[in-house]
């Protein structure tokens, strides 16, 4: 067995490690929220509220924590292997001016988790646990599409450029990052059939968001793309549970975690060839990661554990708008007006998720899962964009645990359902590239759609020290 010292030093190089590598996009989840935190977890399909035994308690209900007898540590990740399928269309009367994008990506994210829970008393038990709690992104190069102001290449640089100065068309580079991690401390307190769970949560979280137009040869850069980078962003949050023993058999549990507020002031650069533009501006804006909400019942005997969990987040309330307001006056809309504030409207919509799993034991060795969750889809047409991934509405999981002594090993597959979302008239997306000047106004000619799917692994560790 690990000594809990070896162990707390073998957290923070895993951690050190792994942390930095997953800062890439996370798609096709629910939301942009994993649907299950846990290799144990995700192999019930994420409905684990009412089950507890595991160092992820701390995420979603602390109140288990209590009823854990003994010293154990735990660590492990989330590997998430999405396809993104982006497809769009612009048709002009003039065929030089009409295009179409049919593009697939294939990106990574590594999501580690570690911690561990002690009990202090027969009825106090504490915990800390360090995880990243989701995030959302997209990454596409040469899109092609029409000069961000309609005009030519030569208009544009007022200037004429060999071969493809007559010409109006562009590609796009577009590349949007966004997660929050979390490190909590949590306490569980049991008293005969009730528990009660506290957690307080220390939040970081970062965004990045670069936009950039090229000519078709990649030779010029087109004034009007953005590079913004948010400063490391810190806040505080947390979480109250509680978990109770209707009979030997059947468990009742609820939680609530409350929402984050992330301050993402930053930096920002605007491409121009203006001398004054070569330095960044200073931009001012922040993020709400929501709250939720998790109800959940179990059913355990010797053999069998089920579960049920229903899940509500209101993303509305978090993800309305995204808002932008920088020092200087850069940025170009494309009606030719330079403004010094812009936002993007997602118009995200309130999301009820239900999760089932099982858990059958074979033997003390061996455990086999299986699991289910359903959310709606959050996304409606107007806020439908390559830079946040679709919600995936079905995820189908299945896993299982091997143990000896005082070590189990655990292992889970998830796998996401493709999900096709189209893109509205009057989307932001529609519109930026359908929007080129006060008499140039065509979104009836621009059509886009997005599909994505993921495959899931997960891998988890746990010793009782």
């Amino acid at each position: 067995m690990i000594s809990s010292r070896k162990f707390i030093f073998i957290s923070i190089l895993i951690w050190t490690y792994l942390v930095p590598k997953s800062q890439t996009p996370l798609e096709a989840f629910h939301g942009i929220m994993q649907p299950a935190f846990g290799a144990r977890q995700a192999g019930m399909g994420g409905a684990f509220q009412a089950v507890g035994g595991s160092v992820m308690d701390l995420e979603s209900n602390p109140s288990h924590l209590a009823r854990v007898q003994n010293t154990k540590w735990e660590l492990g990740s989330s590997f998430h292997l999405p396809t993104i399928e982006y497809n769009d269309t612009y048709i002009d009367t003039n065929p030089n001016r009409s295009y179409q994008n049919n593009m697939v990506e294939n990106p990574k994210a590594i999501l580690p988790y570690i911690g561990i829970i002690k009990p202090i008393t027969e009825s106090i038990t504490i915990g800390f646990a360090m995880y990243a709690q989701g995030g959302g992104g997209g990454h596409f190069k040469n899109i092609k599409r029409i000069t961000p102001d309609g005009r030519s290449i030569n208009d544009t640089f007022e200037n004429t450029v060999p071969l493809i100065g007559e010409r109006n068309l562009a590609v796009e580079d577009l590349n949007f990052r966004f997660m929050t991690m979390k490190s909590t401390f949590g306490v569980g307190i049991k008293q005969g059939k009730f528990a009660l769970g506290l957690g307080l949560d220390l939040v970081y979280g970062f965004m990045q968001l670069k936009r950039t137009y090229q000519d078709e040869t990649r030779s010029l850069t087109i004034p009007g793309g953005i590079h913004y980078q948010s400063d490391p962003a810190y806040t505080v949050g947390g979480k109250i549970g509680f978990s109770y023993d209707l009979t030997q058999n059947i468990r009742v549990a609820y939680s609530y975690t409350t929402r984050n507020v992330l301050p993402l002031d930053g930096t920002m650069y605007v491409d121009s060839y203006l001398p004054e533009r070569a330095f960044a501006t200073r931009v001012s804006r922040y993020m709400i990661w929501p709250d939720k909400h998790i109800a959940g019942i179990s059913f355990h005997n010797d053999r069998w554990i089920f579960d049920l969990d229903l899940k509500y987040i209101p993303w509305s309330q978090s993800f309305n708008s995204s808002k932008f307001r920088l020092e200087d006056v850069w940025v170009r809309t494309p009606f030719g007006v330079e403004t010094n504030a812009f936002q993007f409207n997602l118009n995200w919509k309130n999301q009820s998720i239900i999760a089932i799993g099982v858990e059958y034991k074979w033997n003390e060795t061996y455990k086999t899962r299986v699991g289910y969750s359903y959310g709606n889809n959050i996304i409606p047409a107007s806020g439908v964009s390559p830079m946040l991934g679709a919600s995936i509405e079905h995820h189908l999981s299945t896993g299982g645990s091997i143990s000896w002594n005082n070590t189990t090993f655990h292992l889970a597959c998830e796998y996401g359902f493709p999900k096709k979302t189209n893109g509205g008239k009057t989307s932001d997306w529609t519109l930026s590239h359908s929007v080129f000047s006060t008499s140039e106004i065509h979104p009836l000619q621009f059509s886009y759609q997005k599909t994505m799917s993921v495959f899931s692994l997960y891998l988890g560790m746990e010793q009782y020290i």
